[in-house]
């Protein structure tokens, strides 16, 4: 059985489209983080040591949101997440029935291990809510690290 479905060079592809549109998506809250960490560092010397720091207000930088709009940006997420399935369903260089043996074995550890994490939020937290990108998000690099530790170990 013939898991994978495009060729070689789509792993190039599939790769590009992850990173273009993850920063993209991705790009304000990035800035958000970097401008919080940034107004919250405040050295302490010898003088200020009794004096309580307060921390800034958080930033709320809206340039990707502003010029793309939310929707484009829910879109591009989603085209990111679609360049790592591309990754994932790309042929090796070398393929031959060893692989797919790894290949079918990482997808059967991914599904066993995503049910379980699932399981374990469910019975611990009645008030947590995921929606279903986060639990798409750890299933596919959990199959690419597994993959990837598999290739790499056998």
């Amino acid at each position: 059985m013939k898991t994978q479905i495009f060729p070689n060079w789509c792993k190039k592809l599939g790769l590009a489209m992850f990173i273009i549109f993850s920063f993209i998506s991705a790009g304000d809250s990035a800035i958000n983080g970097y401008c919080d960490g940034q107004n919250s560092f405040q050295p302490i010397n010898e003088k200020t040591e009794n004096k309580t720091i307060t921390t800034p207000p958080k930033s709320n930088v809206t340039t990707f949101k502003d010029f793309f709009g939310e929707k484009t940006l829910r879109i591009l997420d989603a085209l990111s997440l679609f360049g790592v399935l591309i990754y994932m369903l790309s042929k090796e260089k070398i393929e031959d029935d060893y692989i797919n043996i790894l290949r079918l074995e990482s997808y059967k550890f991914t599904a066993i291990i995503g049910i379980l994490i699932s399981i374990l939020l469910y019975a611990f937290s009645e008030e947590i809510k995921l929606t279903i990108d986060y639990f798409i998000t750890l299933f596919m690099y959990l199959y690419l690290i597994t993959f990837f530790i598999k290739k790499r170990v056998y």
